[in-house]
């Protein structure tokens, strides 16, 4: 159980493929910021360095990222005032095909541009391509900030109920807004009320389906003890205010990514 595009869902977007060979040398991108992150894009802001860095120009061209696409970019490079400059976008997800998982790398950003810069005399050709370590590719929001716009609990339900324990139901609805399935190889979590954990679970194999909202049903054993005694400090009004959180890991070629979340849920006492 992930959501797509947190920091955390967010996160595996930013896996890279080998960009081609470029004519000339490209200026250095000291990071790349991502977000905020929206259900059909994501805002992408280059930071470019060094003395080959195209502040103070305009670059009229396609970004490509991924392996996967090639996103008009078109627009003024700005100074920064810790130095340096950059260059702001919005990525599409409609931009990115299933080429991202299969040159999937986990240590890097592969890009390129092709097109053109101006500002400095007539305009010239350029065909830059290169590579940011991950590190260097950063999210300016949280992953709950994320998850808010792409995942919600849609239903807790009871299912078997034993002696001193019972098996509770939580349904996350999930958009998947890329062209391409997702496959989470497993996904473990607890369900805490009151700072109490008084549920764990485990599911594996879940598929996100491209495209479209995918309910993902994640079985937790409720231990009656626990629940009992977080009950008298967390109900009200009839309601029990818990939180679902835990790690889920997405399966790509080149390894896996894990992506930690955290959900609301509501309980009856």
């Amino acid at each position: 159980m992930a959501a797509p595009l947190s920091p955390g869902l967010v996160f595996f977007l930013l896996l890279a493929a080998e960009a081609p060979g470029a004519e000339a040398p490209a200026p250095a991108v000291r990071e790349v910021r991502m977000g905020p992150v929206a259900e059909t894009k994501v805002g992408t802001e280059v930071v470019f360095a060094g003395p080959a860095a195209p502040c103070g120009e305009r670059l009229n061209g396609r970004f490509s990222a991924f392996g996967s696409g090639g996103i008009l970019v078109e627009g003024p490079v700005t100074p920064r005032p810790e130095g340096g400059c950059s260059i702001r976008f919005d990525l599409p997800f409609s931009a990115l095909g299933p080429v991202v998982l299969t040159n999937a790398n986990l240590s890097a950003l592969g890009w390129s541009f092709v097109g053109e810069r101006s500002g400095r005399g007539a305009p010239r050709p350029v065909n830059w391509a290169g590579r940011i370590p991950r590190e260097a590719v950063r999210s300016t929001e949280s992953t709950k900030v994320t998850l808010a716009r792409f995942v919600r609990v849609r239903e807790v339900s009871l299912g078997r109920v034993g002696l001193g324990a019972s098996t509770v139901t939580v349904d996350l609805e999930v958009l998947q807004p890329l062209s391409f399935d997702l496959r989470i190889v497993g996904a473990s979590y607890e369900l805490a009320v009151a700072g109490t954990a008084v549920a764990s679970g485990r599911r594996e194999n879940l598929l996100l389906h491209a495209g479209r909202r995918n309910v993902l049903p994640l079985p937790v054993e409720l231990d009656y003890g626990g629940l009992l005694r977080a009950l008298g400090a967390a109900a009200r009004d009839g309601r029990v205010e818990g939180v679902l959180s835990g790690l889920a890991k997405l399966h790509v070629p080149g390894g896996e990514l894990e992506f930690p979340f955290e959900f609301p849920v509501t309980l009856s006492p």
